[in-house]
């Protein structure tokens, strides 16, 4: 009973001590405090919207014809494009876009209608202002609408002049009708695909450089918090436990802000209920916290966490899916992308905010689970390994 009580003492006591340590060191309070949470309102702010309406564009038309015309017309009446100027050539509507008058080039070329009237395919070219990703976007967007719509407006014509119309010409053209519904990103928003992303990413990245500049500064110092009772491993338990419970604290609270709050102040769509949503982010913060001890333990030096920031940011961003698809990463730097906890927690805070179940989430659970239970036993053999090298120093 004894080693009972004193055991939840210990931890109790290293607990209050981690979040005395936090609260003393002016760095790390202004990581909690600033980038937990001011970042996740400027990103919101930043990327709002989300998208860009009708975005100004140039056209470059030596066609001259039916086709091209009706084409400009529809592109025109889309949401996402504009057409701004009628230029006679592209080096014309080339320097519009360098005075960013306009943010995309629509170009025919001379064949464009005598290939479509012969009945043989025909080309035009698309250049979008790639200053940021929503301008290719738009003008992806409009175009391949545009060219849906006239490849069945142009063959619904040919089985006209063949002999086929009505429900016949209907048939030929789209034997399997479909309707396009985007259920929970109807304007295929950027913000959808970043923001969520993002949010789990301060998360972690916070956890992580706060914790590890703590970690440098008591190295730096001669401190360490890997202290053991008589330097045969008892304690190792208590101190990952201790210390994970005050970073616990903090971290539920900046999940639920960041997850949750934020995005329903910026109105963002947020499919699931209160309790499911603060289970997930009780499992997330677990993960990085551990996972977050296991790596500090090789920080040194305070100043080691502003390299780290600029190389591994990138790094994990770019293995969340969220750049390029997880399907095309290489199996190497799939593999790779196992180590960080938000290539499971982006995926699992996006299809939970839009589909509402966690049992959508299951496998992505699974995984942050297990991720867990490794990063603990890894920050509890740091801790001891610490505690060794220390003791052996001393004596």
């Amino acid at each position: 009973m004894n080693y009972i009580s004193n055991w939840f003492r210990d931890i109790w006591n290293i607990f209050v001590n981690e979040l005395r340590l936090i609260g003393r060191d002016n760095g790390v309070m202004l990581i909690f405090c600033f980038a937990g949470l001011v970042y996740p309102v400027l990103y919101n702010f930043i990327y709002h919207d989300g998208v860009v309406d009708d975005m100004p564009v140039a056209v470059v038309d030596n066609s001259r014809g039916s086709y091209s015309r009706r084409y400009v017309q529809k592109f025109d009446a889309t949401r996402e494009c504009a057409i701004a100027y009628d230029c006679v050539s592209m080096a014309e509507a080339e320097e519009l876009m360098k005075e960013q008058k306009v943010h995309g080039i629509l170009y025919f070329p001379s064949d464009f209608d005598t290939r479509l009237v012969r009945g043989e395919q025909a080309a035009l070219s698309t250049y979008a202002d790639m200053s940021t990703f929503l301008y290719y976007k738009n003008m992806t967007i409009a175009s391949n609408l545009v060219m849906l719509d006239e490849v069945h407006q142009i063959q619904a014509e040919h089985y006209a002049a063949a002999g086929f119309t009505g429900q016949d010409a209907v048939q030929l053209i789209e034997p399997v009708r479909y309707d396009d519904a985007r259920r929970y990103n109807p304007n295929i928003s950027f913000t959808m695909f970043f923001i969520y992303m993002a949010l789990m990413m301060i998360l972690q990245q916070v956890m992580f450089y706060g914790s590890s500049t703590l970690a440098g500064t008591l190295r730096e110092e001669g401190r360490s918090f890997a202290r053991l009772e008589g330097g045969n491993g008892r304690g190792v338990g208590r101190i990952v436990l201790g210390r994970g419970g005050a970073y616990f604290l903090i971290f539920l609270f900046l999940g639920v802000y960041g997850a949750m709050l934020i995005p329903n102040l910026f109105h963002m769509p947020m499919h699931t209920d209160w309790w499911d949503m603060v289970l997930f982010l009780a499992f997330f913060v677990a993960d990085i916290i551990f996972f977050s001890f296991t790596w500090s333990s090789a920080i040194t030096k305070r100043e080691t966490v502003l390299v780290l920031l600029l190389f591994v940011s990138p790094i994990a961003v770019f293995l969340t899916g969220f750049t390029w698809p997880t399907e095309n990463i290489p199996a190497f730097w799939r593999m790779v992308s196992y180590i960080f906890p938000t290539t499971f927690g982006c995926r699992a805070y996006m299809t939970l905010s839009q589909t509402g179940s966690l049992l959508s989430i299951a496998p992505e659970l699974r995984a942050i689970t297990i991720q867990t239970v490794v990063y603990y036993f890894l920050a509890s053999v740091a801790v001891y390994v610490e505690n060794l090298y220390i003791s052996r120093k001393e004596s």
